[in-house]
């Protein structure tokens, strides 16, 4: 039981800390200053939509380079990390750039 309201409230932590991080990064490189809501639903988008997507796409390729291509599993799995990663950087730097 605490255990579930122990990660619920990192969770929300996270989240927001998330959205300020988010606001100074963008106060920092010279953009306009947007609504709170504004920002906390481009957060929540990118954690919640975007994440999620790149994490199944990557999934997908793992499995298709280890069972179509007979790639081993840590060949797979390594470049499956590695695509994610960079998508998911790249996701995160245009998020912060767009006006």
């Amino acid at each position: 039981m605490w255990s579930i309201l122990a990660d619920l409230f990192v969770g929300i932590f996270d989240f927001v800390a998330d959205v300020f991080l988010f606001r100074r990064l963008r106060h920092k490189r010279g953009h306009r200053d947007r609504g709170l809501a504004e920002d906390t639903l481009a957060v929540a988008r990118f954690d919640f939509v975007t994440l999620v997507f790149i994490g199944l796409a990557c999934a997908g390729l793992m499995l298709l380079l280890a069972l179509g291509f007979g790639l081993p599993a840590g060949w797979s799995v390594g470049i499956g990390l590695a695509v994610g990663v960079v998508w998911g950087m790249w996701r995160y730097f245009r998020l912060v750039r767009e006006r």
